[in-house]
């Protein structure tokens, strides 16, 4: 007996036949389940959309968007052009970093950055209206961040933002104010760079012509001591002087000789010919020397030349120096001033007039499968159950009896 009962019909496969007989007896539960389970979906559907969207559970929520496009290439225009030239090169600061990263990457990282949304929060008030009690702060900004998002397509190289809200013109303004504070931090982060350049370079200039003004002062000083501007001049005055002085020596000789033919006596007057004589002489030796005595301040004519040359190589010096800083200035005003924009907008948010969600026929159809599988489910348990109740062994091993 035991053996038939071991071998009886609850231990067989079920087939097809017996599925469908399943189902068949459970049908009544089956589509009233279903359908009360459609019903109510759709109820909860309708519901949602005759509340006012702030009191509704489930409101319908816009998307506006925003495309930007950040320029990886810095460089256009005639400052671009200097840079592919390499004359750009010039302008390049130790310390300074020329690149290296993704600018588009960069933008999302700053849209995304506390003080954005700290900046934001201060116009559109997100603390109140998510309700925002605990850590206003950091609360305030999970809220945004749940809401917000920065995608970038590597495809065409565009950010897009968007920003997800009950109310389609609220969220617009959002978007579009984000985009605007992109810009500004944008700008203000990729021209740092040459406005760091054109400020050293600026103080570098500044320096070189106080340098050339001490000196041409000193040249200015020299010039008037000396009566002389250049070395040249120097020369052939000295030159002249000379010869002019060598014309009265001679002359002297002649007058000297001239009046001993008619006087043998060593009078006064010849005496004092003698002594003009000697001073001549004396001016003579002392040019051809080196040293003068028409010469301001007792110097010699090499010293005074070394002396002048020297602040004229000075101010050679320094007015290279000049020049070139002065083309690197030029080259950093330009960069600074004259390139175009790498942030630019591609289209500003405006608001949709079709929302982005809830799908609430996705919803009734999702609760009414569920709810079929559901009972589905539940009337293979309950035919189960049945036939273990009818299952004398089964029951008698349920009861703790006959464990064989």
């Amino acid at each position: 007996m035991d053996n038939e009962v071991h071998t009886g019909k609850p231990h067989e496969e079920m087939s097809l036949i017996d599925v469908a007989a399943i189902l068949l007896r459970h049908r009544a539960m089956i589509l009233v389940g279903t359908a009360a389970a459609a019903l109510g979906g759709v109820l909860f559907a309708v519901g949602s959309l005759v509340l006012p969207p702030e009191r509704s559970y489930l409101p319908n929520f816009y998307v506006p968007k925003a495309v930007v496009l950040v320029s990886e290439d810095s460089g256009s225009g005639l400052a671009g052009l200097l840079a592919a030239s390499g004359l750009g090169s010039r302008t390049s600061l130790p310390g300074v970093p020329t690149g290296g990263y993704s600018k588009a990457e960069l933008a999302i990282l700053l849209a995304k950055s506390n003080t954005a949304i700290d900046e934001l929060n201060e116009e559109f008030d997100f603390t109140s209206r998510y309700k925002v009690d605990r850590n206003p702060r950091s609360g305030t900004r999970r809220a945004f961040l749940a809401r917000f998002s920065a995608a970038l397509d590597q495809k065409t190289g565009t950010v897009a933002l968007a920003f997800k809200d009950t109310d389609p013109e609220y969220a617009a303004r959002v978007v579009n104010r984000s985009v605007d504070i992109l810009d500004r931090r944008f700008a203000a982060l990729s021209g740092k760079k040459a406005s760091e350049q054109k400020r050293l370079l600026e103080g570098k200039l500044a320096d070189v012509q106080v340098a050339i003004d001490r000196i041409e002062a000193e040249i200015a000083v020299f010039t008037s001591k000396y009566g002389y501007l250049s070395v040249d001049a120097l020369a052939t005055e000295q030159v002249t002087v000379l010869a002019r002085l060598r014309s009265e020596l001679i002359m002297k000789d002649m007058e000297i000789e001239n009046y001993t033919e008619f006087s043998k006596v060593d009078d006064p007057v010849i005496r004092r010919l003698r002594t003009e004589r000697a001073s001549i002489a004396s001016k003579i030796a002392e040019l051809e020397s080196g040293r003068s005595a028409v010469l301001p301040g007792g110097k010699d004519i090499t010293s005074i030349t070394f002396e002048l040359s020297a602040l004229q190589r000075e101010l050679l010096v320094q007015g290279e120096i000049y020049k070139l800083l002065n083309q690197q200035y030029e080259l950093a005003r330009l960069d600074a001033e004259g390139s175009g924009p790498s942030f630019q907008v591609v289209e500003l948010a405006e608001a949709p007039d079709q929302k982005a969600g809830p799908s609430r026929g996705m919803l009734c159809a999702a609760v009414t499968l569920a709810a079929f599988f559901l009972l589905v489910l539940t009337a293979f348990v309950l035919e189960a159950i049945h036939s273990i109740r009818n299952d004398p062994h089964a029951m008698s091993r349920l009861r703790g009896g006959d464990r064989s």
